[in-house]
């Protein structure tokens, strides 16, 4: 069948023709486009440039026109593909170089945190045990320390400075400071 029928039929609807004589050399063409790792994309890429091409059907005044445009689709769909496939690529990359350099720094930062805790005087370590790691009140600590509850929260905002500043005398970098900062308030 001549490309000149082909195009006759495709601009009256009917692409039956189409498909038996020129979809096999367009799922090729996008194959190569795509190359060996996307080729399995080629159909969806095809059946993409065929329903734009459908689309404009009206607009093509000769066959040529109509294959050069189907070509380009197809060559516009594959580009589209390699284009969101590197980016999902780049992506996943980066967000696994920023998960490793999170989880070596969160590291660093926990390291130092237990190491400013276990400086604290005993006194203060316990303190920090019965507050942070058992999850105790105030008024839970006062009973079982036998203190007043005031007193339980004059010696936690003691323990809490003293841990800062341990945490800030052990780093001299900005952005470790600016972490324990953020690690001390969270406390």
């Amino acid at each position: 069948m001549t490309d000149e029928r082909i195009f006759i039929d495709f601009q009256q609807g009917k692409i039956d023709s189409l498909y038996a004589n020129v979809y096999g050399k367009l799922i090729l063409y996008a194959s190569r486009c795509l190359g060996g790792d996307m080729s399995f994309m080629s159909e969806d890429c095809v059946q993409d440039a065929i329903y734009k091409t459908y689309q404009m059907r009206d607009t093509f005044r000769s066959a040529a026109a109509f294959k050069s445009y189907l070509y380009a689709c197809v060559h516009n769909q594959a580009v589209s593909i390699l284009r969101r496939q590197m980016a999902q690529e780049n992506y996943l990359a980066n967000r696994e170089d920023e998960d490793f350099q999170n989880s070596l720094i969160e590291q660093e930062v926990l390291d130092l945190l237990f190491d400013s805790i276990r400086a604290l005087p005993e006194k203060y370590r316990h303190l920090f045990e019965l507050s942070f790691e058992q999850g105790l009140k105030n008024a839970e600590i006062a009973r079982l320390l036998d203190v007043s509850e005031s007193a339980v929260k004059k010696q936690k905002s003691t323990m809490i400075k003293q841990l800062r500043d341990e945490m800030f005398r052990r780093t001299d970098k900005d952005y470790m400071k600016v972490l324990c900062l953020l690690v001390c308030t969270l406390l």
